[in-house]
């Protein structure tokens, strides 16, 4: 046993000798010069490629200690100038035993403020790629590694056909190596340069990953990604290289931190509120299936042209790789509630199936566009709303409410009350099943059907028992007044039947019509009504904005002659029927614009009448001699009339009266004044009262004993001036001028009779 013993403790001490040997020959032979050589000449030679090193120190023990300074490598050709990389300090462990075994037994490198420049030029080609051999020569030494150690390096990436730019800085990496197992842990800081469309960016990276080379399997302890205020937590694993088991969690504590990175053109004015989300990554590398959900808290934004903020948006959906589901999310607009639930899928086409429903006020709208500025809005209204489809081709239909609402500045003089509307929406249409309420004394009752909503066309059937004009248009007037607000900007059209519409000093009643208000304008036709005693049918063009002229085409059949002459024209001394077609155009209704301002042409016939102690009619009939006629009755009085800006001409009037026959031409202003021609026939009655009352007068009278007076008159019709038409007289005492009563009568009556029926 001792005999044994001193043979193990003298094979110990040959070896060490030996050891002790070879240090001594290695170290005496790897001068710090010789080794600096020998490094950058094997790995030039390695790599292919210039390798310069500043100075090499090497420490000898049952570890070989290698500190190599200053490794530089110059950047390939084609690419920027500078260097490829730079390593300040690079320490190397060998064990040495294994190297008398042919084996590199490297415990540890480590990499100290190593700067690594990554490059893709245009034509797609890195850099680095100058740096791998085309072919492995064989060698009989074998390698290992225990771990790679980085430490206060950085990363530059730059690629050229892209603009994208990275910067890896504080780069710290543990590689650790057990058998088949890599270990791989760190931290480092990546720097994002700015874009055009994204700024600067600073996010903090944390990692931790195992890797199993033989059954090629990935866990991922910890990878953390922080932009504040963004935070991505990653964990899970891979199996065999294929199979995806990864979870992830996305927090982002103050959503007003990323408005920089949403693009301007879309980029809200504000944005705040928290988000949460939670996902799951199955499947394959090649195929694989996304699993999440997320959480929205108190979220406001304010979009780019809103004056309003979209605000207290709480809620939740579930997502995959294809779509969002399960949405279900709440929010406000002012006090609008709104409600929105369903799911968005396919976001190669996306496909909506959403549900939105909304609960509000309408003074929750004012001022929310351009085209509601200065309209006042209140009253609470209900929108449920499905919508189905693509999102380029959405179809949409719901149901909308609006109760006791009220409605002011859209070109009307009092407000809109007691809105109520009820109906149902489809695409780019709604069908409108009840809608009524009150504009003063006004009130409407209608159904119908509203069809393109970006210029909204709203087809109606409404019944009114009363509707005051004066309470709907606004009058026109010279003098500036405040403003009513704009137009509603929207075109009804349709039926209209009303008991009793009233405005303009004028009573209307039965009225059924077709109408259409556009931007502020009125425009009726085809409207039958009773009024002044009467029935009318007419077309009514009138601008509330402008105005423009208003514009009066009008039948009239049977009306009260004294209250439509007393309401136009302010004269209440003639009665009886009137009938007949009139065109008339204007700038007011008020007595003084017509008198002023009409201008009208038309055929009328007046019936059953008398002249009420008109003062011209008694006046002419004292100056032919028949006193104490304050009423003049006639049967029929047709007559055709045009009026100019106020000044009307006469045309063969024909009046058949209990004194005669009276044929006129010529104008009478509608201030009074007058410029007539009067041939009138008398009854031989009245003929004989006329010639004894003026014998010195030279008049021709026809085979009845007729007499056929022609007359000339001036002045106003208060204070009408008359003379003789002796000129006339005398032509017709010789023949030239024959009685032509009869005749333009019977042209006239043929000719309403035509009107009337709708010739021309």
């Amino acid at each position: 046993m001792n005999k044994f013993l001193k043979i193990i403790m003298l094979i110990i001490i040959v070896l060490l000798i030996l050891i002790i040997a070879v240090f001594i020959a290695i170290k005496s032979y790897l001068t710090p010069q010789n080794l600096r050589n020998i490094v950058a000449h094997m790995s030039s030679e390695a790599l292919n490629h210039p390798v310069k090193i500043g100075s090499v120190q090497l420490h000898l023990g049952f570890k070989i200690g290698i500190r190599i300074n200053d490794i530089t490598l110059p950047n390939a050709k084609d690419f920027s100038p500078g260097q490829m990389l730079e390593i300040e300090r690079t320490f190397l462990d060998l064990r040495l035993l294994p190297l008398l075994q042919r084996k590199i037994d490297i415990d540890r490198i480590e990499l100290v403020n190593a700067r690594i420049k990554l490059e893709r030029n245009l034509e797609k080609k890195l850099n680095f790629a100058v740096l791998i051999p085309e072919k492995f020569s064989g060698t009989n030494w074998t390698l290992s590694l225990t771990s790679i150690v980085l430490k206060k390096s950085e990363i530059q990436y730059h690629d050229s056909s892209t603009g994208l730019n990275i910067h890896l800085k504080n780069f710290n990496q543990i590689i650790a190596f057990d058998r088949n197992r890599i270990k791989v842990t760190g931290n480092q800081t990546l720097y994002l340069l700015k874009t055009k469309s994204l700024p600067e960016m600073i996010i903090k990276l944390n990692n931790q990953i195992l890797y199993d080379t033989l059954k090629k399997n990935i866990e991922i302890k910890k990878i953390t990604a922080e932009y504040a205020p963004v935070f991505l937590n990653v964990s899970g694993n891979i199996e065999n290289g294929e199979m995806l088991n990864i979870d992830a969690g996305l927090k982002i504590d103050d959503l007003n931190g990323i408005l920089p990175l949403i693009p301007q053109d879309s980029r809200p004015k504000n944005l705040s509120g928290r988000i949460e989300a939670d996902l799951s990554v199955l499947g394959t590398v090649k195929e694989p299936r996304l699993d999440g959900r997320c959480g929205l808290k108190n979220i406001s934004i304010l979009l780019k042209d809103a004056k309003y903020p979209i605000e207290k948006v709480h809620g939740s959906l579930s997502f995959d790789q294809s779509g969002l589901r399960n949405i279900i999310i709440q929010g406000r607009l002012k006090n609008t509630k709104f409600d929105v639930s369903g799911s968005v899928t396919n976001f190669k086409n996306l496909l909506l199936n959403l549900i939105v429903k909304l609960d509000g006020n309408l003074k929750d709208l004012e001022s929310m566009t351009p085209t509601l500025e200065g309209i006042k809005m209140n009253g609470p209204f209900a929108v449920r709303l499905t919508i189905k489809g693509t999102a380029k081709a959405p179809s949409y239909f719901g149901e909308f409410t609006l109760k006791d609402a009220s409605v002011q500045g859209i070109g009307l003089t009092k407000p809109i009350d007691n809105f109520y509307i009820k109906g149902s929406i489809q695409n780019n249409s709604a069908r409108i099943k009840e809608c009524s309420g009150h504009i003063g004394r006004s009130d409407f009752l209608f159904s119908g059907y509203l069809t393109n909503f970006k210029a909204p066309v709203i087809q109606i059937d409404n019944r009114s028992n009363t509707i005051d004009l004066d309470e709907l248009l606004p009058p026109p007037s010279k003098k500036p007044k405040k403003s009513t607000g704009k137009p509603i900007p929207i075109t009804i059209q349709g039926k209209v039947r009303i008991n009793r519409l009233t405005g303009m000093d004028m009573e209307f009643r039965n009225i059924n019509t077709n109408f259409t208000f556009e931007n502020g304008v009125v425009d009726i036709k085809n409207c039958s009504a009773d009024v002044f005693n009467g029935k009318v049918k007419f077309d009514f063009y009138y601008d509330s904005k402008s105005p423009e002229p208003y514009r009066i085409n009008v039948t009239m059949t049977s009306l009260s002659t004294q209250k439509i002459l007393k309401r136009f024209l302010k004269f209440d001394k003639l009665t009886g029927r009137l009938t007949g077609m009139g065109n008339f155009k204007g700038k007011g209704f008020a007595q003084n614009q017509i008198i002023s301002g009409l201008s009208a042409s038309g055929n009328l016939k007046f019936t059953q009448g008398v002249f009420k102690n008109f003062e011209f009619v008694s006046k002419l009939l004292g100056w032919l001699g028949m006193d104490n006629h304050r009423d003049l009755k006639f049967k029929d009085l047709i007559c055709y009339f045009k009026i100019d800006h106020g000044k009307a001409q006469v045309k063969d009037w024909t009046l058949s009266s209990s004194v005669g026959n009276f044929l006129t031409n010529g104008t009478i202003g509608l201030n009074g004044s007058l410029n007539l021609r009067i041939s009138t026939t008398l009854t031989k009655k009245y003929s004989n009262i006329v010639k004894k009352y003026h014998g010195d007068w030279l008049l021709y009278f026809d085979k009845k004993g007729r007499a056929v007076i022609d007359i000339l008159v001036n002045g106003k019709l208060n204070a009408p001036r008359f003379r003789l038409d002796r000129a006339r007289i005398k032509k017709r005492l010789k023949g030239k001028i024959t009685d032509e009563f009869n005749k333009k009568k019977k042209e006239w009556e043929n000719r309403l009779k035509k009107l009337l029926r709708g010739g021309k």
